[in-house]
């Protein structure tokens, strides 16, 4: 069973994963917690979509409206719209296994569904931006489909799965209903209309949507805290995106501060880190770079109190690389139920389809 109905982990004293939202670009708003753990208010000053989309500052304002309506509610966090560069034009997302509860796969081995015939699909918890550009989510949801995950490790739970491991990826369709007292379910994937989303740039059909982060420049990142009355549209944050020799320093300091982070290696072909907080309940937000292009999703952050704030993002350039090994591995009968709705991202970032 997905996250939404699963009994939620306890958390105690040591870090985990965190369900977070927020991060990147020049100055700093930050935030950040444990996933179950709640900071006071004093220190989850993180400003609101509503504040990020009220300030002064311009070029921040054009990038939200380019971005913010790729980041949607998923269960008690976040997912981002990847691409709608597929054969039905719908929305291909990431989101975190932790996110999605482990439980909730049938095998820890990689696996995709036949979206064709296999009905995973859910309203409840699911929702995204308006068409019309609202901020306000409201109370309208929207069909989410699990696609594919890749290999997880035996031993790995909800609270320990590393950055490597710890995503997978989705299909958003049009199917929408208002929530109501009961729990209602989607048809199977409708495939005749392309997604509708709020994409006034049209990122998600670029020719590229994604990209590799760039040590030293700012990126943003937007994501659904659990604290909805709070930030119930969302909330926004930016910081510096750290070099491999930076990164490798914070982790020593992490380890001298105790925290968790400090003991888990850091891996540069899947992971970069962004000097920022985040707050409870974003994991699976998109972190953007200036042409809002999607450079990762976050997944982990450093909680304790002397220690550095980071954020871990898990890079999309891994994440495709994953999707495209998982793919040419597959007989051809299955490729043909795949590759209707990722073809577009079969492709690397010059244009070339890869082969592993």
């Amino acid at each position: 069973m997905h996250i939404a109905n699963a009994k939620r982990p306890k958390i105690s004293g040591a870090k985990t994963l965190l369900l977070v939202s927020v991060v990147a670009l020049g100055t700093v708003f930050q935030s950040c917690e444990h996933a179950d753990l709640i900071v006071s208010s004093s220190e989850l000053k993180v400003p609101t979509l509503e504040e990020a989309l009220g300030s002064n500052d311009q070029r921040l304002i054009n990038l939200l409206h380019k971005v913010r309506g790729s980041v949607g509610r998923r269960g008690p966090a976040s997912k981002t719209i990847w691409s709608r560069k597929n054969d039905y034009g719908l929305g291909l997302y990431i989101s975190a296994n932790h996110v999605y509860g482990l439980t909730g796969w049938s095998s820890r081995n990689a696996q995709f569904f036949d979206l064709y015939s296999e009905n995973l699909g859910i309203f409840e918890t699911s929702q995204m931006p308006p068409v019309n550009g609202n901020i306000a989510l409201g109370r309208t949801l929207i069909a989410d489909f699990p696609f594919m995950h890749f290999d997880i490790s035996a031993s790995a739970s909800n609270t320990t799965l590393l950055p490597e491991e710890d995503f997978y990826l989705g299909i958003i369709d049009n199917q929408r209903i208002e929530q109501g007292p009961l729990s209602k379910h989607p048809d199977v994937v409708q495939t005749v209309a392309p997604l509708q989303m709020y994409d006034p740039d049209s990122r998600t059909t670029a020719v590229r949507t994604w990209n590799t982060p760039v040590a030293g420049q700012q990126a943003v990142a937007v994501g659904y805290p659990q604290d909805r009355a709070s930030y119930p549209n969302g909330a926004v944050a930016y910081g510096q995106i750290l070099s491999d020799s930076e990164t490798v320093n914070i982790i020593l300091k992490l380890k001298a501060a105790g925290d968790a982070e400090g003991n888990i290696p850091y891996n540069s072909n899947v992971e970069f880190f962004v000097d920022a907080r985040a707050i409870t309940g974003m994991s699976g937000g998109g972190v953007f770079n200036s042409e809002g292009q999607l450079l990762g999703i976050m997944v982990r952050a450093s909680d304790q109190k002397n220690a550095p704030k980071i954020i871990r993002v898990v890079k999309t350039s891994y994440i495709q690389a994953r999707m495209v090994e998982f793919y040419n591995g597959l007989l051809e009968a299955s490729k043909n139920k795949v590759a209707p709705f990722i073809r577009g991202e079969l492709l690397n970032g010059s244009g070339i389809r890869e082969e592993r």
